[in-house]
């Protein structure tokens, strides 16, 4: 009998688990999916650094912990007008209350972070191309990820991106 094949996921959380529970990342998915949890806007200048959780026994759901989040000089303020919302976004990712509080420290972003480049545009001929084949979608934010789901794609394939 052959046997199935199996995504690497379950084997890389399994890997990975001892290293993020380390740090205070029970959940690694805090750090992977910052960005869709907090919105782009916000994920551009910080980053989620660790989350420190009160002392609970070995058989409880870690809850009530507070993230650590490391904002770009100036941006602070900023942030702490957004605890609440990213509190919320939190505990519903998470599903539980998992996030109690938010601690603002200010830094520089990793140099993974810092330091991605901006995808290539497109040239005007599959700019017009790419508008061309969504303009039928009437939902906005719908056609603003196919947006850049095209531009990823088709910017990754021009010639001028090399």
């Amino acid at each position: 009998m052959i046997p199935l094949m199996q995504t690497l996921d379950k084997d890389f959380r399994a890997l990975t688990r001892a290293a993020f529970a380390r740090y205070g990342f029970a959940y690694a998915d805090l750090i992977t999916q910052w960005p869709a949890i907090v919105g782009d806007h916000l994920a551009q200048w910080s980053e989620p650094v660790r989350i420190k959780w009160p002392r609970a026994g070995a058989d409880e759901r870690k809850q009530g912990g507070t993230l650590v989040i490391r904002a770009v000089p100036g941006r602070s303020l900023d942030l702490q007008h957004e605890t609440p919302q990213i509190i919320d976004r939190i505990n519903g990712f998470y599903g539980y209350s998992a996030i109690a509080s938010v601690k603002i420290i200010q830094g520089t972003l990793s140099a993974k972070k810092a330091g991605h480049p901006a995808p290539p545009g497109l040239g005007p001929d599959q700019a017009k191309a790419l508008e061309a084949q969504i303009e039928a979608v009437a939902d906005p934010g719908l056609k603003e990820a196919l947006r850049r789901l095209g531009t990823g794609i088709l910017a990754h394939r021009s010639p001028q991106a090399k």
